[in-house]
């Protein structure tokens, strides 16, 4: 089977789903590794859009650390073994 029959959304769900354990796992052994804790917060400032009739408001942040990189890692190596 062809690498490029895979989904594209199901790599986007698996690597967040990746980021998000390895993010819990970091912050729950904090107290005991705390090189899995040190991280960056990333993202856009949320943005209001005004339009009289209804108003939208745009944004994205992540916190990122070292263990949310290890499993993002791992979610990959796990996308290309499927």
């Amino acid at each position: 089977m062809k690498k490029s029959n895979r989904s594209i959304l199901l790599l986007v769900i698996i690597l967040i789903i990746g980021a998000i354990c390895g993010n819990l796992i970091g912050e729950s052994l904090k107290t005991k590794l705390q090189i899995l804790s040190y991280g960056v917060k990333i993202g856009l400032n949320p943005t209001k859009l005004e339009l009289g009739v209804f108003n939208l408001t745009f944004g994205f942040s992540m916190n990122l650390n070292i263990a949310g990189v290890i499993g993002i890692i791992l979610a990959l190596l796990l996308y290309q073994r499927m």
